[in-house]
């Protein structure tokens, strides 16, 4: 079960945008658990490319692991039930491999990786949780065989790196890392996967009566990227709806001047997604007589 709505949207935006370069699964049962791990991703080799650009988020996905994201900081007992997730998962697999009668390495076990808003002092030094330079500031690992890194997002540098996992954190720093997914240019892709998760978000929880002070401070947070996709969404019909019927008028003259137009020929103008370009065609047409020769304009 989601513990929190803020959990429920940190689980959507990591699979969301992770789907792009894997097969992300949420709330994976596990045995002798009530509540499953909240997110199991599995790398796709062949989207190493796509995944580069997810920054520290992709390099965290470059192999199969587990990740458990908080809207709070992390206590003892929530990283070790984390662990006893992921444990309970590497006994599953041993078994499994034993009835292949396979052996498995110490790198074919998942990463836990357990992402909260801060990390408190205390619990780095009880986990006794190293920072890992080649990770950057704000990423700890316990030890080697415990397979288990916390992510501290405060603590996280303000750079394109890092942006996928700042939008998971509280007050000034969510609003920061939306305004940079913002700032974005618009014809990139993962910025409008973003805004559009985090839309389907917005639209679900602001129809809910419980919202909680946290509810209603991560809506604020994350507004301006809803209505930046409200915006970009509408701007998109009026496009839809101006090439279709600049599409419909220039094959109402076609057939006017040239009769029955094959199937191939319609798909080959409604194929096109430009209005300058349509408006150049229309222009044509009153030119060329012959529908082999408006072709070639295409």
């Amino acid at each position: 079960m989601t513990r929190t709505k803020h959990d429920q949207f940190a689980k959507e935006l990591l699979s969301g945008l992770l789907e792009t370069v894997g097969i992300p699964r949420t709330e994976v049962k596990v045995t002798s658990e009530i509540r499953g791990i909240d997110l199991l991703f599995v790398p796709l080799p062949e989207k190493a490319a796509e995944r580069a650009k997810l920054g520290l988020l992709g390099r965290i996905a470059a192999a199969t692991c587990l990740i458990e994201p908080y809207r709070n900081p992390p206590a003892h007992l929530e990283i070790r039930n984390c662990q006893m997730r992921l444990f309970i998962q590497h006994g599953e697999h041993l078994r499994e491999a034993k009835r292949k009668k396979q052996k498995l390495r110490e790198a074919d076990y998942e990463m836990l990786w357990v992402v909260g808003p801060t990390i408190s002092k205390a619990i780095l030094a009880d986990f006794k949780a190293d920072p890992c330079e080649d990770s950057g500031k704000g990423v700890y690992f316990l030890g080697v065989g415990e397979h288990t890194a916390l992510v501290a997002v405060h603590q996280l540098k303000p750079t394109r790196d890092t942006l996928w996992l700042r939008i998971l954190g509280r007050g000034k720093i969510q609003k920061k890392a939306i305004d940079k997914v913002l700032a974005l240019p618009k014809d990139d892709p993962l910025r409008n996967l973003a805004l559009q998760l985090v839309a389907s978000w917005t639209i679900r929880t602001e129809q809910q009566s419980d919202l909680s002070p946290e509810d209603q401070e991560q809506l604020m947070n994350v507004s301006s990227a809803y209505a930046e996709w409200k915006q970009q969404t509408l701007q998109e019909g009026e496009l839809r709806g101006e090439l279709r019927g600049q599409r419909g008028i220039l094959l109402k003259q076609m057939t006017r001047k040239f009769g029955s137009l094959s199937a191939q020929v319609v798909s080959q103008i409604q194929a096109i997604d430009n209005t300058e370009k349509l408006e150049q065609l229309a222009e044509l047409l009153i030119d060329i007589p012959d529908l082999q020769a408006f072709l070639q304009n295409l």
